[in-house]
């Protein structure tokens, strides 16, 4: 069995320039997966804190609109 391409699962990467301009314009919701004290530490601007661990029990909550366009991060803005 071949594993599945990130494309094929609706997958897909945004560079730096792309996410600037689609946070400007609104077009997406950006999710930091870090620990709560390391979104506190420092995470890009405008990006909600959703820690992996926490995805199971409040991403319905957290992300209400299923069809909405998101990008995930686990990493500090470098």
């Amino acid at each position: 069995m071949s594993p599945v391409s990130s494309a094929a699962r609706g997958e897909a990467t945004i560079d730096r320039a792309e996410l600037v301009r689609e946070l400007g314009a609104a077009r997406i919701t950006l999710v930091d997966v870090l620990s709560p004290e390391s979104y506190a530490a420092t995470h890009i601007p405008g990006a909600i804190n959703l820690p992996v661990a926490d995805i199971p029990h409040d991403a319905a909550r957290a992300l209400p609109d299923r069809n909405a366009p998101i990008v995930v991060y686990c990493g500090s803005p470098t």
